[in-house]
């Protein structure tokens, strides 16, 4: 009976610490997958910095986010978003909700920075809350030093504080980042406006240079693997392995004695595969990867690619803060549009319908739902027309894997100039329409917690009862045996 009250307390606390561990060491996709949001800085109308060579930085962002998708393809257990997929523009506040539909664990910004011709080299930006600051330096720092292998100056990891609120970040990505929970980045991988720089990432026929941002963005992903612990995807072809892909992710096939062996495809336009073996997504199907070595031997794996599936949808309005009430007041909802994300990582500019409403004499941030097709969403806008001083908030739940940190942040300005302001999700004011669901999460998450107190309070004093009710009957019998042991 002890050793079963021993055993009571033992499974009591492997209890909490299993409860515990699965409920906080997750990643916050529901099947248990990081989450990385991409995103590639301006684009469309905004086309950035302009390098010495005349090719400007939106193209060479967008060329380093599609590269560094494409490495990080190559693991198991992430699954990787773009904020846009080509040459469109959406808002900083866009990008940061994009990231919070997602449910994002981590949101990296990828740019190029701009200054004098003397300046160098990469750096950066991470979030001044103290929530946030260890998550996104230890990030930072994986990318900045990773990105210096290939030649470039390491301008460390940096902050910007607002120049409007005290303890608020600058930049209206990683401000509005932080505010729905996300931890967030801005990388500047080297100076458009250094010769030396911008003959790395460009052409002088002003295209970006594929190979240099090719380097770029597989430095930026294998930080991201190391920051998460991420193991790249591999199978055997052994004739019986069926491996399932998204468009764009790959895998890592070995013969049985991997000897030689050439490698073809069935079907090039759903799976292509290298000299290597490394096969990758390219459209919807199931093809049949073979090979053959130089003794005969042959082999072969299946792949499905899977067909792309629209899986959250954001809303985006511009301006997205608004200074003065007659500027809220003239807000044109009919200049909404909205980005659909797609489960191969791809997005699609769209024009949602509104079904929401808009409370125009409200200030403070409103999240306004959409709605396209089977998806809904929400377009985020904010009126600081009042006084209204932003609020650091509590943090949020710790989801992600080991190394993140998480929480929720406050408001911040805009990279291309416009203020950004807000009210925190975890303490908006009264009528503020958030309809953000994560001051459940962290309801939830202080439920739990309380649940498992209890339960091992409980589990416990059952342990001790059984012990002194134990100690007792043997104390008795002794008394009854002349107090001899046997």
């Amino acid at each position: 009976m002890r050793r079963l009250g021993a055993l009571v307390i033992i499974a009591a606390a492997l209890f909490v610490f299993w409860g515990g561990a699965s409920e906080t060491a997750r990643a916050r996709d529901s099947d248990g997958d990081v989450v990385i949001v991409i995103d590639a800085g301006h684009g469309g109308r905004d086309p950035g910095s302009e390098a010495v060579t005349g090719a400007y930085e939106k193209d060479c962002n967008l060329a380093i986010a599609l590269a560094m998708k494409e490495e990080l393809g190559k693991y198991k257990g992430v699954k990787v978003y773009l904020t846009r997929s080509d040459d469109e523009w959406l808002t900083n506040m866009g990008r940061a909700m994009v990231a919070r539909s997602l449910k994002a664990d981590f949101l990296i910004s990828v740019h190029n920075n701009s200054g004098t011709s003397s300046n160098s080299g990469c750096c950066v930006y991470r979030s001044l809350n103290p929530y946030y600051s260890e998550a996104t330096e230890r990030m930072g720092s994986l990318i900045a030093g990773n990105l210096a292998e290939l030649g470039l100056r390491n301008g460390g990891v940096l902050t910007r504080p607002s120049t409007q609120y005290d303890g608020e970040d600058y930049y209206t990505l990683i401000g509005e980042g932080i505010r729905v929970g996300v931890p967030s980045i801005i990388v500047e991988h080297c100076f458009l406006s250094n010769e030396r720089d911008a003959a790395m990432l460009t052409n002088p026929d002003k295209t970006v240079n594929a190979e240099t941002a090719r380097k770029m963005g597989a430095a930026d992903a294998d930080a991201v693997a190391a920051y998460f612990g991420l193991s790249k995807r591999t199978a055997t072809a052994d004739g019986q392995t069926t491996v399932t892909l998204e468009r764009g992710e790959s895998v890592a096939l070995t013969a049985p004695n991997n000897a030689g062996a050439v490698w073809t495809s069935s079907d090039t336009q759903v799976a292509t595969v290298d000299e290597n073996g490394t096969v990758r997504g390219i459209g919807s199907g199931t093809a049949e990867i073979s090979f053959r070595q130089n003794d005969g031997a042959s082999g072969s794996c299946t792949v499905n690619v899977k067909q792309p599936e629209a899986v959250a949808l954001t809303g985006c309005l511009d301006p997205t803060f608004y200074e003065s009430m007659a500027d809220f007041n003239a807000i044109k909802i009919d200049k909404l549009f909205g980005f659909v994300s797609y489960s191969d990582g791809s997005s699609a500019k769209v024009t949602p319908e509104i079904t929401g409403t808009l409370d125009r004499g409200m200030v403070g941030i409103q999240d306004i739902s959409i709605r396209y097709g089977e998806l809904t969403g929400y377009l985020r806008v904010c009126n600081i027309s009042a006084p209204y001083v932003p609020e650091v908030t509590l943090p949020a739940p710790t989801d992600p894997p080991s190394g993140s940190n998480n929480g929720t942040a406050s408001p911040n300005e805009s990279v291309e100039g416009t203020h950004a302001s807000g009210e925190s999700e975890a303490q908006v004011r009264p009528g503020v329409n958030t309809g953000d669901p994560r001051s459940k999460e962290k309801g939830d998450i202080a439920g739990r917690i309380v649940k498992y107190m209890v339960v091992l309070l409980a589990l416990v004093l059952l342990g001790i009862v059984i012990i002194a009710f134990e100690n007792s009957r043997r104390r008795r019998r002794r008394s009854g045996r002349g107090g001899r042991r046997y």
